[in-house]
């Protein structure tokens, strides 16, 4: 459930700049649109980019990091209340694609190994059965020949 004043995070962009902020001790605008371009091929706004940054700071997720013995800001880190906030939305994200995997996923017949991509399929018995390898297929028609 949203709360109150909670922020959509409904692109690449936006996910992709609380992934950076989790990871690293502090992000400025500037990494994070280079990044986005470099990582993901991606050119963002940096009037979009810039803005997130501030609606984020307004809510409290991230706070100001002042570089050592200058008053200039060196970037934003994630605060206790932002760092909830991105564990809410990666929470999401692990479900959403946990839903999207596990209606592809298929089950190695013989060791039950799950598989999404590059399984091996043979008919047995009149059945076509899904194993992870030929090995597993041979396997399972020695033993359900033997017992």
């Amino acid at each position: 459930m949203l709360e109150k004043n909670e922020i959509k995070v409904q692109n690449l962009t936006r996910f992709y700049t609380l992934a950076l902020l989790k990871s690293k001790k502090s992000v400025t605008g500037y990494y994070v649109l280079k990044r986005l371009e470099a990582d993901l091929g991606k050119t963002a706004s940096p009037t979009y980019v810039y803005d997130f940054l501030k609606k984020l700071k307004s809510e409290g997720f991230i706070k100001d990091v002042q570089i050592p013995k200058s008053k200039r800001s060196g970037g934003y880190q994630l605060t206790p209340l932002g760092s909830k906030f991105v564990d809410r939305i990666f929470t999401r994200f692990d479900n959403l694609i946990e839903v999207a995997i596990q209606s592809k996923l298929k089950i190695c017949a013989s060791c039950g190994v799950k598989l999404y991509d590059n399984f091996y399929v043979e008919k047995i018995g009149g059945k076509e059965l899904i194993f992870c390898c030929e090995h597993c297929a041979m396997a399972y028609k020695n033993f359900n020949h033997n017992h």
